[in-house]
C-alpha cells in the first residue's frame, strides 16, 4: 500500500512539474491600435487615432502577470470645417504612453485565454493646430482597465482576437476634468521562455 501512494504521489508531482514546465516565463504581445480620443473640448466629439502597442509581460502564475505596455497613438484631422481652409483647424496629434500593472488571465477555456488588467502610468500628447502656434505638449499620468481574448495558435504564438481598454489621461486641456478614450487592440502574442 505505502509503495502504490509514494508512486502516486511521484506521478502527480511529474505531472504538475511538467505542467509549469509549459507555461512561459515571459509574453511579448505587438499589433494595431484603434483609439477613440476624448477630444475634452466642448462641441467636439471623439477622434480617431491609429497607433502600435507593444505589451511585455512577466508570467508570474498561470492565472497573473505583471505587464508592461507602450503605446504610440497618431491623427490628423480637420476640424470645424466652415469651409476648408477658412475657419478651419487642422489637428495634428500624437500620444504616448508607458502603463504598468497586474493582469489576470483565466485559461480554462481549450485554446482561448481571457485577460482583464488595471494599468497605471504616464501619458505624453503634442498637438499642433494650424493655424495655431507654438505646438502644445504635455505629460500627465494616466491609467487603463481593459480586457481581452487570446487564441492560441501553438505553443510558442497567439493571437490577440480583440484587446480592449478603457483609457483615461489627465491633460489640462480641460481641467479639472478628465479625458476618456476607448481603445481596440489586435495583434500576435509570443510565448517566451517556456
Amino acid at each position: 500500500m505505502n509503495k502504490a501512494l509514494v508512486g502516486l504521489l511521484l506521478f502527480v508531482g511529474m505531472g504538475s512539474h511538467v505542467a509549469a514546465q509549459s507555461l512561459p516565463k515571459w509574453d511579448l504581445y505587438g499589433g494595431y491600435s484603434e483609439d477613440l480620443a476624448g477630444s475634452g473640448i466642448a462641441g467636439q466629439g471623439q477622434l480617431p487615432t491609429n497607433g502600435v502597442q507593444v505589451n511585455f509581460d512577466r508570467v508570474v502564475k498561470s492565472y497573473f502577470k505583471v505587464t508592461s505596455q507602450f503605446n504610440a497613438q497618431f491623427a490628423d484631422h480637420v476640424v470645424n470645417i466652415a469651409p476648408l481652409p477658412q475657419g478651419a483647424e487642422h489637428v495634428n496629434s500624437k500620444e504616448l504612453l508607458a502603463l504598468f500593472g497586474p493582469e489576470a488571465t483565466y485559461r480554462g477555456i481549450q485554446r482561448v485565454d481571457v485577460f482583464a488588467h488595471f494599468l497605471i502610468g504616464l501619458s505624453y500628447g503634442r498637438d499642433n493646430e494650424y493655424p495655431k502656434i507654438p505646438t502644445a505638449t504635455y505629460t500627465t499620468w494616466a491609467y487603463a482597465l481593459g480586457t481581452g481574448v487570446d487564441l492560441k495558435l501553438g505553443s510558442k504564438v497567439s493571437a490577440r482576437l480583440l484587446g480592449f481598454d478603457w483609457v483615461t489621461t489627465h491633460f489640462p486641456i480641460n481641467s479639472p476634468e478628465a479625458q476618456d478614450n476607448w481603445r481596440l487592440t489586435g495583434g500576435f502574442v509570443f510565448h517566451l521562455g517556456g
